[in-house]
């Protein structure tokens, strides 16, 4: 087995930090270093790395500081330092199983895999939020796959289960620190590809991951992953069209211009019925219908995971479904302002 550096940025992550580190304690076959990068914590979280580091794992854990916001530039630290083969990237609202290194590195057998990247599963809930999250967030392929280039349907993956070549991640000089919270791995994935490297989607490579518990960290965290979006777009694509409609997809590579419109999400047509409803009163009494729908769409989703949701949940799902695709939406208009191309 290939030796691994896992590399783990953290920031006022008291909530879920103890998981996670009592989940890297359990990995088997260790790591042969685990990098932890406090990023500015002000809540405790640099007092529990270093009493991990000290207590536990002296031999093989290692805390750093790196003041720059942000969590590429965290990661970045921790590339500099490590000297693993491998580099197998989690967050501190993550747990990895402990087989997860196993699985996340026998890909790199054939030398062609540049990186791996492993399925995020969402730990047990504990409200109507996280239940939300865990329904409709980070929700990767139950299949693995082989991808050899990105666009803005498939072929990015999360670094909070992510693992890639050292030499690697130096020739690309780690994550790009411009692009702010939200994107830098997707980038990376690009990246990665424009060098004639694959990416190796392992569903058995899991990590539990800890949403969010509040409605405003949940709804900057959608605008984020919206704003992210046109950055993607201008960087990594020269032409091409990319629409989702209701029941279809449509991808036009050869489109003189580039763009990429989702007209599927609930906020889009929840807007569509109040417009033709402004042109044509009755149209309006589709919205209590569309709400009722969607709550029963939740419902059923629930159920699917082994969750049942009761009746004001389920309303309360589809009303949190509405709010995170306009808070993504709005951040799509605002990163396709600040990027200069077409993204909402």
């Amino acid at each position: 087995m290939l030796s691994v550096s896992v590399v783990v940025p953290v920031r006022n992550a008291t909530r879920t930090l103890p998981h996670c580190l009592a989940a890297l304690e359990r990995l088997e076959p260790a790591p042969a270093e685990i990098l932890l990068v406090d990023n500015g914590s002000t809540d405790g979280s640099l007092q529990l790395l270093r009493a991990f580091a000290r207590d536990r794992a002296a031999e093989r854990a290692q805390v750093l500081e790196e003041p720059r916001r942000g969590a590429a530039a965290a990661r970045n630290a921790g590339i500099r330092v490590a000297k693993g083969e491998v580099l197998a990237f989690t967050d501190a609202d993550c747990a990895p199983d402990p087989c997860w290194l196993r699985h996340v590195t026998g890909p790199f057998v054939d030398p062609t895999v540049g990186a791996v990247a492993g399925r995020v599963v969402a730990a047990p809930a504990a409200s109507t939020l996280e239940l939300f999250s865990a329904l409709y967030t980070l929700q990767l392929p139950a299949r693995p796959a082989r991808r050899r280039h990105w666009t803005p349907w498939e072929g990015g993956y999360p670094t909070a289960n992510f693992a890639i070549r050292r030499a690697l991640a130096q020739e690309l000089e780690g994550f790009d620190e411009n692009v702010g919270i939200y994107g830098e791995d997707y980038d990376l994935c690009a990246r990665l590809y424009a060098l004639g490297a694959e990416i190796v989607y392992v569903t058995e490579a899991r990590v539990a991951h800890h949403h969010r518990t509040t409605l405003a960290g949940l709804l900057r965290q959608a605008f984020g992953f919206g704003r992210s979006h046109p950055y993607l777009l201008r960087r990594h694509t020269a032409r091409g069209l990319w629409m989702d409609l209701p029941w279809h997809s449509l991808a036009w590579s050869d489109c003189p211009i580039r763009a990429w419109l989702d007209l599927a999400s609930a906020d889009k047509k929840v807007l569509a019925i109040v417009l033709l409803g402004a042109l044509y009163g009755p149209v309006l009494l589709l919205l209590p219908l569309y709400a009722v729908w969607l709550a029963v769409a939740a419902g059923r989703r629930a159920r699917r995971v082994g969750v049942p949701a009761s009746p004001a949940a389920a309303v309360g799902l589809a009303g949190l479904l509405v709010l995170k695709s306009a808070a993504m939406t709005a951040g799509r208009w605002w990163g396709s302002v600040k990027y200069g191309t077409v993204c909402f």
